[in-house]
C-alpha cells in the first residue's frame, strides 16, 4: 500500500502516466488476492485503515462508466475505500448508500448533456434530506462553470468539480484535512466569482430573435441545385461488420486521449515523455484487439435508412415507408441565434434539405451503430482493471470507426454522390469529405430526445438491439448514431445559446410543455 500511495502522488503530480498506475493497481490487486487470507488472520481485532470513503455513481439515465471506473482505481491506490454503485443510480440509492456506509464523499459522474440536469438533482435532494457530505462532480460534458452555476446553489455543503482522475485524491485529502474549511471557503469563493461572471455575460449576451435568425437562414438557390439520387435507397441492415476492416478506421488520437495521454498520433510516439509510455500502450491495444477479434467479444452493427426528405421550416419530414416502419416522421432542429458577422448565415441542419415548396426530391440519411461487448466472454476480465478499461475503450473506438466506416460506405457506394472520394482514414478523420453527420445531442443539434424518433425510424432495438435509457443515452454505451446530409455546403455548426422565443417555439413542434423542454435544453439556455 505504501507503494501505490507512491503511486498515487506521482500520478497526481504528472510524473506518472494513466496506463502505469492502473496496471500498478492489477498488481496490487493480485498481492492482496494472495495476501488476503494471512491478512484477515492477524488483524481479526485491528479496525482497516483508510484514507476515506467514497461512494461513486453514474448518474440515472446515463450508462457511462470508463471515466468514473479509472477514478476508483486511482483513489483505490491512494488508500481510499471506494463503493462503486455502477451505472444508472437514482439519487436515493446513492443517498441511502452514502449514509448506511457512514461516507466521506459522493463522487457523481455522468457523460450525456441530460445528466448534467440529474447531477443538480441529486445535489437538491442531498440539501432536502440534509445530507452533510461533500459531493465531487465528474465527467466529460462536466464544467467548473455549470458546477458554479447549476449545482452549488441547491446543497450548502461542499462541492468540487473534479477536471480529472489525476485531481481526484488531492480535492479528497483537502477535504480531509483539519483545515478544510479553508479550502471549502476558496472553492466557494472561486464558483460564487465564477457565478457572478457568468450572469454578467447573459446579461451582455445578444441574440437576435428567432425571426430575424431565420430570415439569416443558408440561402440555397435550389432551382440551380442538381440533388444526387440514392443508388440503394431505403432500409439498410448490417449484422456483423468485420472487425479487422474497422482497425483500419480507429482514430487512435481519442484513444490516447481517454487514457489521459494528449497528443496527435502518430506524433506522440515521439514525444521525449508521453512516447515511450504511448508506444507500449498502442502495443498493448493491438494485442488486445487480436484477443477481441479472435474471441469474438465485440460486435459491430450497423442499421441505416437513405430517404425521401423535405424542409419544413427549422424542421424536415422524413418518409420511411419499409416493413411497416413508420412513415412521415418529423424531425426538430435548432437555429443559431447569435449575432453574426455580415454574410454569415444563422444556420439550421434543415436548412440543407430543399423545402418541400422547391418540388425537389430531397433524400437524408439516418444511422445507428453499436459496438457491442458480449458481457459472458467479458466476464473473465472484469476483476483486472487494465484490460477491462482497455476493451471498453476500444470498444468504444469500434463504434466511433464504425460510423466513420458507414458514413464512407454511404457516401460511396449506396447514396453514391461521393462515388469518385479517394480520401485516406486521416483525411476523413479529418473531416474533408463532403457532407456531414451530426449526431443529436451534438452541438448542431443538441437535444438528445431527437433520438427518440431516429431510434424509431431505424427500428434499431428490434433490428440491432440497440436502446435509449429514460435520459436518452444509447445502449450499448460503444453506440453512435446521426444524421446524413450531402449538401455541398452542409458544415458542422454550433446552435449555441437560444432564446426564450426559441425554447417556446420548439417545445410547441415538440408538442412538450416549456419547462420539459428547458429541461432537455438546459445547456443551451
Amino acid at each position: 500500500m505504501g507503494g501505490m500511495n507512491e503511486v498515487g502522488d506521482l500520478f497526481g503530480s504528472g510524473k506518472m502516466f494513466l496506463p502505469q498506475v492502473v496496471k500498478s493497481a492489477r498488481v496490487m490487486k493480485k498481492a492482496v488476492l494472495k495476501l488476503a487470507p494471512y491478512i484477515e488472520q492477524e488483524s481479526k481485532n485491528e479496525e482497516k485503515k483508510n484514507s476515506g470513503k467514497i461512494v461513486l455513481a453514474t448518474v440515472k439515465g446515463d450508462v457511462h462508466d470508463i471515466g468514473k471506473n479509472i477514478v476508483g482505481v486511482v483513489l483505490s491506490c491512494n488508500s481510499y475505500d471506494v463503493t462503486d454503485l455502477g451505472v444508472m443510480v437514482s439519487s436515493d440509492r446513492i443517498i441511502d448508500t452514502a449514509l448506511n456506509e457512514k461516507a466521506d464523499f459522493i463522487g457523481l459522474s455522468g457523460l450525456i448533456t441530460p445528466s448534467l440536469e440529474e447531477m443538480v438533482h441529486v445535489a437538491s435532494e442531498m440539501e432536502r434530506r440534509k445530507v452533510a457530505i461533500p459531493l465531487l462532480i465528474g465527467g466529460a460534458t462536466t464544467s467548473e462553470i455549470h458546477t458554479a452555476v447549476k449545482i452549488t446553489p441547491q446543497y450548502s455543503g461542499p462541492v468540487v468539480h473534479v477536471k480529472d482522475a489525476s485531481k481526484a485524491a488531492g480535492v479528497l485529502s483537502s477535504l480531509l484535512r483539519d483545515d478544510k474549511e479553508h479550502y471549502t471557503l476558496a472553492i466557494n469563493e472561486k464558483y460564487l466569482k465564477l457565478r457572478e461572471e457568468h450572469n454578467a455575460r447573459l446579461k451582455e449576451r445578444k441574440l437576435l430573435s428567432l425571426a430575424e435568425a431565420r430570415g439569416n437562414r443558408l440561402v440555397t438557390d435550389w432551382k440551380t441545385v442538381n440533388i444526387f439520387q440514392p443508388l440503394k435507397p431505403g432500409y439498410h441492415l448490417m449484422d456483423e461488420i468485420d472487425l479487422d476492416e474497422l482497425t483500419k478506421y480507429i482514430d487512435w488520437t481519442f484513444f490516447f486521449f481517454g487514457w489521459k495521454l494528449s497528443g496527435k498520433y502518430p506524433a506522440i510516439f515521439k514525444d521525449p515523455v508521453k512516447g515511450p509510455e504511448a508506444v507500449k500502450l498502442y502495443d498493448d491495444a493491438q494485442q488486445y484487439i487480436k484477443e477481441i477479434i479472435d474471441k469474438k467479444l465485440i460486435s459491430a452493427k450497423a442499421v441505416f435508412g437513405l430517404y425521401p426528405a423535405a424542409s419544413d421550416g427549422d424542421d424536415i419530414l422524413v418518409s420511411s415507408e419499409n416493413d411497416g416502419i413508420r412513415a412521415g416522421t418529423y424531425l426538430r432542429f435548432l437555429r443559431n441565434q447569435e449575432v453574426k458577422e455580415p454574410g454569415a448565415p444563422n444556420l439550421c441542419l434543415a436548412d440543407y434539405i430543399a423545402p418541400a415548396s422547391s418540388g425537389l426530391n430531397d433524400n437524408m440519411g439516418l444511422f445507428v451503430v453499436t459496438a457491442g461487448i458480449d458481457d459472458g466472454k467479458y466476464a473473465e476480465y472484469k476483476e483486472d482493471d487494465y484490460a477491462s478499461i482497455m476493451i471498453r475503450m476500444l470498444s468504444d473506438r469500434f463504434a466511433e470507426a464504425a460510423a466513420e466506416w458507414l458514413h464512407e460506405k454511404i457516401r460511396k457506394v449506396y447514396w453514391g454522390y461521393a462515388a469518385d472520394e479517394s480520401l485516406t482514414v486521416e483525411e476523413m478523420l479529418a473531416v474533408r469529405y463532403r457532407g456531414i453527420r451530426p449526431a443529436p445531442g451534438y452541438p448542431a443539434c443538441p437535444d438528445h430526445t431527437e433520438k427518440r424518433m431516429l431510434f424509431d425510424i431505424l427500428d434499431a432495438e428490434n433490428t440491432i438491439g440497440a436502446g435509449l435509457t429514460e435520459n436518452f443515452a444509447m445502449i450499448p454505451p460503444a453506440a453512435v448514431s446521426g444524421y446524413i446530409f450531402a449538401h455541398s455546403s452542409s458544415s458542422y455548426f454550433n446552435v449555441g445559446k437560444i432564446g426564450n422565443d426559441q425554447l417556446k417555439d420548439y417545445a410547441a413542434r415538440k408538442n412538450m410543455n416549456v419547462d420539459e423542454a428547458a429541461k432537455w435544453l438546459a445547456p443551451n439556455l
